[in-house]
């Protein structure tokens, strides 16, 4: 993967380890250490290796990440499952109070699409993701993403497959995609709650992982290879959170942004474990299930989402060892779908 702005790599012919050590000092300073095998080996022996000029791709890489953080992206779709955490802060429009709600699970799944190039109408582009009826084998640029995604660079469109999360001390439930699809048909397909501010008829959830260089090929060009990681991470989700005061859903989306780790970087790696998203555009308007085409009844301050770890073992309750009858609830799709048409 050429790793440049707008100039060549050029290779040469023969590298020692002195050559080698050169290059390191000059990407990583003087503490550099030449690997083993470079010093146990004869010159000619040696890979071959760019000659890199100054001032070359090294001011592409933003602080404070190192050449060592350059890796292309996945070159083909794919699904990731996770066990997660998060807590939701609500407040209750009547009486004031808030509540901190607190869920687990195992196996949340997240379908990713096969990196592309963003360019002016992009974010209506439909990409192909391995997600299961009644979602839609899709992905797309999430409503209202904030501008800085909006570059000439790679990234993969995902949607959430199934987060079917629980409290540890009470009945409370926080349901995205295939959950929420499963329990609430006739809520999650409503095309005139979900479908008025955006190209969708559902409350499926998406998102996008953005890489953080904007580097060129030779000729000036970008292909999806040509950047990767380091990259940015952002969701537009709708949920259902089964709380004491009943089920609240959101209409406007709750955007989740992945955000730095302990060194202060970003993803390095799909899925970026362990990683953090938080709120960043509360307060969230939250809706009774039970009157849907009523007044907010409360708000969401606060979220988070944290995956420690990759999923291991398979999980009664979780997609793909649990999905929704499609036969079940069909009916009430349709009966969502033709209220959304009246």
């Amino acid at each position: 993967m050429p790793c440049e702005r707008d100039r060549r790599w050029t290779l040469s012919t023969e590298v020692t380890a002195s050559d080698l050590k050169a290059l390191l000092v000059e990407l990583e300073g003087e503490e550099a250490v030449v690997p083993a095998f470079a010093a146990s080996v004869e010159p000619a022996a040696l890979p071959a290796l760019p000659q890199l000029d100054k001032p070359d791709w090294l001011s592409g890489i933003p602080r404070p990440y190192s050449w060592r953080d350059i890796a292309p992206f996945s070159p083909s779709s794919a699904v990731y499952f996770m066990d997660g955490y998060s807590d939701a802060r609500i407040r209750l429009r009547e009486s004031e109070e808030e509540i901190l709600l607190q869920f687990w699970d195992k196996n949340t799944s997240i379908a990713a699409s096969a990196p592309t190039v963003f360019a002016a109408g992009q974010e209506e582009v439909d990409h192909f993701t391995a997600v299961p009826p009644p979602l839609q084998p899709l992905a797309r640029f999430p409503e209202n993403t904030p501008d800085r995604y909006k570059r000439t660079t790679t990234y993969h469109a995902l949607q959430v497959i199934s987060m079917n999360m629980k409290a540890k001390d009470s009945d409370a439930r926080l349901l995205i995609g295939l959950p929420y699809a499963e329990k609430y048909p006739e809520l999650f397909f409503r095309t005139d709650i979900f479908g008025i501010d955006r190209r969708d008829e559902s409350a499926a959830s998406y998102g996008v992982v953005q890489s953080l260089t904007e580097f060129n090929e030779s000729g000036g060009h970008k292909s999806p290879y040509t950047n990767g990681f380091p990259a940015r991470s952002f969701f537009a989700i709708y949920h259902l959170i089964e709380t004491p005061i009943g089920a609240l859903f959101n209409k406007k989306a709750t955007q989740m942004e992945l955000q730095p780790s302990t060194d202060g970087k970003l993803a390095l790696k799909l899925p970026p474990l362990p990683f953090n998203y938080s709120l960043i555009n509360g307060p969230i308007p939250l809706f009774s299930v039970d009157e849907p085409d009523g007044q907010p009844i409360a708000d969401l301050l606060a979220a988070h989402h944290n995956d420690q770890a990759a999923a291991t073992v398979p999980t009664r309750d979780a997609w793909p060892w649990h999905g929704p009858s499609l036969e079940a609830i069909e009916p009430a799709i349709a009966s969502a779908r033709r209220r959304g048409n009246d």
